[in-house]
């Protein structure tokens, strides 16, 4: 963030100060690509993390709202242009069966889920049409130079981690894990 306010004001400097000259716009120029490369990277990164987390948290909620045991991680690599291509597949619609008893917190959780599940997939829908989804694979890509100048979207892996974090919380509702973290189940 700070290397980003100095671009940003050595990009101001030039603008303003008409002594600037062609070493001032070359530094200024290479600073910003420098920036904007690390910034893209970062996306992928935290694509490529919340994609892990997500079809992970996935795998367990649908598993658990079937009444299966909870899968161990698995050692396949799925991808975020997985996930783009083929959301239905890796993110499962899930559902935890009403109990007449906690009918309300299933209701609430369900509903959380379900939402969380399509502001992602009206993101990939909506908003990532046009741009290749291996974009989101790889690193190298920016750091190449290869990525066509693709802008990502951030909104990708946060919409991402949110619904893997409301699976989390909503496995943790339903396994009867205590709020204050001791481990302790019910039943």
């Amino acid at each position: 963030m700070t290397f980003t306010l100095h671009v940003e004001s050595a990009l101001e400097t030039q603008r303003t100060d008409p002594r600037s000259g062609p070493l001032m716009c070359q530094v200024t120029g290479d600073l910003q690509l420098l920036a904007d490369q690390h910034f893209e990277q970062a996306i992928i990164v935290l694509a490529r993390a919340s994609t892990a987390y997500a079809v992970y948290a996935s795998q367990v909620a649908a598993a658990v709202a079937t009444g299966g045991p909870a899968p161990l991680p698995g050692s396949e690599r799925i991808s975020p242009s997985d996930v783009i291509t083929a959301a239905g597949l890796y993110l499962p619609d899930i559902r935890f069966a009403d109990d007449v008893a906690e009918s309300r917190v299933v209701a609430e959780q369900n509903a959380m889920m379900a939402q969380t599940r399509q502001h992602l997939l009206d993101l990939i829908t909506n908003q990532m049409q046009g741009t290749p989804s291996a974009s989101y694979d790889d690193i190298a890509t920016v750091a190449a130079g290869n990525d066509g100048g693709e802008s990502r979207l951030v909104e990708f892996p946060d919409a991402l981690h949110t619904y893997a974090s409301v699976l989390v919380w909503a496995l943790g509702v339903f396994s009867g894990v205590s709020q204050e973290g001791s481990g302790e189940t019910s039943g």
